[in-house]
């Protein structure tokens, strides 16, 4: 991640978040541990996987800390960082502002989320060609749009209830379905802001992220957004 490279977004119909940014991948503000992960940028394309799957592997324990602050990205993209994170016994997922979108299903596949005082996750459901999976109907024009849509839709709902069952090992049918329905957003828009006292609401377990995350996230937030 040191590397000056230029990264270029995948804008395609399997973004979560379908918008196109550019950006420069600079000198760190500051030195990292070996086990944290920073996942700063705007969209997580599949050259941002690339690098924080490499990154994931190099951590010598078992232990690992993901920073995110992002508005998500490719679904391909996510799903891989999530299901590395699956991997480590012990993650955690910071969010000091925000983790949209992609970045919220990467937040909550770790085993422990902490947010700020402001932060804010949404929903994951899927993005098809701009538009939500749900709302694409057996009309559209092009061919296969609808077959696709329902495609993604239902993975990602396995997959999100997949997740919230680790994470609500506790839990019954009632509480996990509620907290599907937030997270697949079937009251509000696609990037509507969840915030911590309404994950909290839904028994997951978040704790407060400490100033100095956010400080490191400042640090490169001026550089690329």
């Amino acid at each position: 991640m040191s590397r000056g490279v230029l990264v270029t977004a995948l804008v395609t119909g399997t973004a979560l978040v379908g918008a196109g940014y550019y950006l420069t991948r600079q000198q760190r503000p500051r030195a990292l541990p070996t086990s944290v992960v920073s996942i700063i940028t705007p969209v997580i394309d599949l050259g941002v996987a690339e690098e924080v799957l490499a990154a994931m592997q190099r951590i010598p324990g078992d232990e690992i800390t993901v920073v995110l602050h992002t508005a998500g990205g490719c679904v391909t993209s996510c799903v891989l960082i999530a299901n590395a994170l699956r991997e480590f016994p012990r993650s955690t997922a910071i969010v000091p502002y925000m983790a949209i979108s992609g970045g919220t299903l990467i937040a909550l596949n770790a085993r422990a989320l902490q947010m700020g005082r402001s932060a804010s996750l949404s929903a994951v459901d899927p993005i098809v060609f701009g538009q939500r999976a749900r709302h694409i109907s057996p009309q559209e024009q092009a061919p296969g749009v609808h077959a696709l849509a329902k495609e993604y839709e239902r993975a990602m709902s396995r997959y999100l209830r997949e997740t919230l069952a680790a994470r609500l090992p506790d839990a019954d049918d009632t509480q996990i379905e509620r907290a599907l329905g937030v997270f697949l957003g079937e009251d509000a828009p696609h990037e509507w802001p969840i915030r911590r006292h309404q994950v909290e609401a839904l028994g997951l377990p978040v704790s407060p992220a400490t100033r100095v995350w956010s400080d490191m996230v400042d640090g490169y937030r001026g550089r690329w957004w």
